[in-house]
C-alpha cells in the first residue's frame, strides 16, 4: 500500500490515537477493535479482533509506519502507511 497524507489527524493528539480510532470500527456485518497498540518510534503496532455477523473471530496484527512534516508545501503534516494483514 501506498502512504497517505493529510492535513491534521482530526483532533487526535497523538498517531497511536489517531490510528486506533481509524482501526476501530462497526458495519453492518462486523466490527473491527483495536486490543492493544504501542508506538515504537514512528511505527504503530496493533493487535485487532474482527467479529462477523456468522460468530467467526480473526485477531490479526496491524503494523503502520507514519510521517510528520511541520514544513510540507501541500499543508499536509501527517501520513502513514499501513501493511497487508498479518494473520495469524
Amino acid at each position: 500500500m501506498g502512504w497517505l497524507f493529510m492535513r491534521d489527524m482530526g483532533g487526535y493528539a497523538t498517531p497511536r490515537s489517531y490510528l486506533d480510532n481509524q482501526f476501530t470500527y462497526q458495519r453492518d456485518t462486523h466490527c473491527l477493535t483495536v486490543l492493544a497498540s504501542a508506538m515504537v518510534g514512528s511505527t504503530y503496532y496493533a493487535a485487532c479482533e474482527r467479529l462477523a455477523d456468522d460468530a467467526e473471530r480473526i485477531v490479526f496484527g496491524i503494523v503502520c509506519l507514519t510521517k510528520t512534516s511541520t514544513g510540507a508545501r501541500d499543508g499536509c503534516t501527517f501520513g502513514y502507511k499501513d501493511s497487508a494483514p498479518l494473520w495469524r
